[in-house]
């Protein structure tokens, strides 16, 4: 299985929350729309895609993974928020919110494994896995941190890049870093047998 299958239920449990991101960034740099209104577009954005998915998994009597009802959970209480107080700190707090909410949510389940290919949860100790996980939540907590920072010492534009793209492209990353990991360590257990 390739990093871009593995990656594939991930992405579309979390599709409500990337969906506000991208419409945020397009609305203001590809349509130009300034200050709070390019939050409310994100935000009935995100609030849009996350109620069809629902809906969709409804009608077709899908389970809705615990890590989608986060995420839309999220994407509507605060798109909601978003819309009814017209905040500029508020918004600029809004990731640290969303960042502490999956940072305990990873804390606290075991969220991983689903998401793990078979051989990789045959193969690899639970212990790592969910040192693993603990990791993750440890850094969306330190991402909720540094999100203050930029929020309370950084001007709009600068915050607004931050936020879209920092934390992204170092999940990314490390996505890819830790499935090429543990494929390898899934690897080395199954020619040690």
């Amino acid at each position: 299985m390739n990093p871009f299958q593995v990656a594939k239920p991930i992405v579309l449990d979390l599709l409500a929350a990337i969906g506000f991101a991208a419409v945020f960034f397009i609305a203001r740099n590809g349509f130009h729309i300034e200050g709070l209104h390019a939050v409310y577009c994100a935000a009935a954005a995100g609030i849009a895609i996350g109620l069809v998915q629902l809906a969709a998994k409804k009608i077709a009597n899908e389970t809705v993974a615990p890590l989608q009802w986060l995420s839309l959970g999220v994407v509507v209480t605060l798109g909601v928020m978003t819309i009814a107080l017209h905040n500029e700190h508020y918004i600029k707090l809004k990731p640290t919110i969303i960042d502490l909410a999956v940072g305990s949510f990873m804390a606290t389940r075991d969220w991983m494994t689903p998401y793990l290919p078979a051989g990789v949860r045959e193969n690899i100790s639970p212990r790592i896995i969910k040192n693993t996980e603990y990791a993750w939540a440890g850094m969306m907590i330190l991402f909720a941190l540094v999100n203050i920072a930029f929020a309370f010492w950084a001007d709009f534009a600068v915050w607004a890049i931050y936020a879209t793209f920092v934390p992204a492209c170092i999940i990314i990353a490390l996505f890819f870093v830790q499935y090429l990991v543990f494929k390898r360590m899934a690897a080395r257990a199954t020619a040690a047998r």
